[in-house]
């Protein structure tokens, strides 16, 4: 009899699924008179149903377990890894700051920033892409707060002063906040000075650099001083601003040019002696090339 229900069992029917196979056999067994090691197995197989029985169906979507792992939130150690990653991007932005202040865009390599930083070069390009894509994130850093800064000096004084404009006070609203960064002595703020000084000379992407993160704040001043000197021609104003943004590029270089030229009576780091001498000192180079009448 069981090699008889074994034979029906292995030559089933066209389209009997596996698993009705494993019933049929099942059933043959239970009528059937079995050695040992056949009904054992039966038993296995009879085990293996009772078990898929009771784990019931699988669960997708938002019951499912993957979902419930993916949406933990993030841990301390997740939160950790963050920072970390935070200060190795800011450590490298600080290196490369430093270099390309020194040496120009094209005078530093990923190579040099890496080893200043202590950092992999693979981090650098993870971060920025390129070379010239760490640039741009060195002046974005910067940029984005002290053109802020100004914007903000400017806007409380033309409130405080309303149609009184003068040409120093708006020279000095616009000066004030890049002084008090030169007063913090920050390491990281002179090498940015110093690498604006070096783009605003620099013929081959200087030019683009100083349009892109700082037109809108020198036309913010532009728009203060025709308050101040209704008369004035555009043609006239944009020189005279030209002159004062060359005055302050090399103050804010500190070549140290001006220690030998005065063999030590003037210092390149006293904010106190050019701060005041430079607003004075440009807004007379405006009223007299904007203010007074043509012949």
């Amino acid at each position: 009899m069981f090699s008889t229900c074994l034979v029906s069992v292995q030559q089933p029917a066209a389209g009997v699924s596996n698993f009705q196979r494993l019933l049929n056999m099942i059933d043959a067994f239970h009528g059937a008179r079995t050695t040992a090691p056949e009904l054992n197995v039966a038993r296995a197989v009879a085990n293996l149903q009772q078990r898929a029985g009771k784990r019931g169906p699988r669960r997708i979507g938002e019951h499912s377990r993957q979902h419930k792992a993916s949406s933990k939130p993030a841990g301390p150690s997740t939160s950790k890894k963050a920072q970390q990653s935070q200060e190795t991007k800011d450590r490298i932005l600080d290196s490369a700051e430093e270099l390309f202040s020194r040496h120009g865009l094209y005078g530093v390599t990923v190579r040099n920033v890496a080893d200043l930083a202590g950092a992999d070069q693979a981090l650098i390009h993870y971060y920025f892409g390129t070379k010239r894509g760490m640039f741009d994130a060195v002046f974005e850093r910067r940029a984005g707060g002290i053109n802020a800064a100004r914007m903000a000096a400017m806007d409380a004084y033309e409130a405080k002063v309303g149609p009184k404009v003068t040409v120093e006070g708006a020279i000095g609203a616009f000066l004030q906040p890049i002084f008090d960064n030169d007063r913090a002595a920050d390491d990281g703020w002179r090498n940015f000075s110093a690498l604006v000084a070096l783009a605003n000379n620099s013929k081959e992407w200087g030019g683009q650099m100083m349009s892109r993160y700082f037109d809108s704040v020198i036309h913010r001043l532009i728009g203060l001083l025709r308050k101040a000197l209704p008369e004035a021609k555009d043609e006239d104003l944009y020189w005279s601003y030209q002159m004062l943004s060359g005055s302050l590029m090399l103050l804010q270089a500190e070549t140290g040019r001006i220690e030998l030229l005065s063999k030590g009576k003037c210092r390149s780091d006293d904010v106190d002696a050019f701060s005041a001498r430079l607003v004075r000192y440009a807004a007379a180079g405006f009223k007299e090339l904007c203010a007074r009448k043509r012949r």
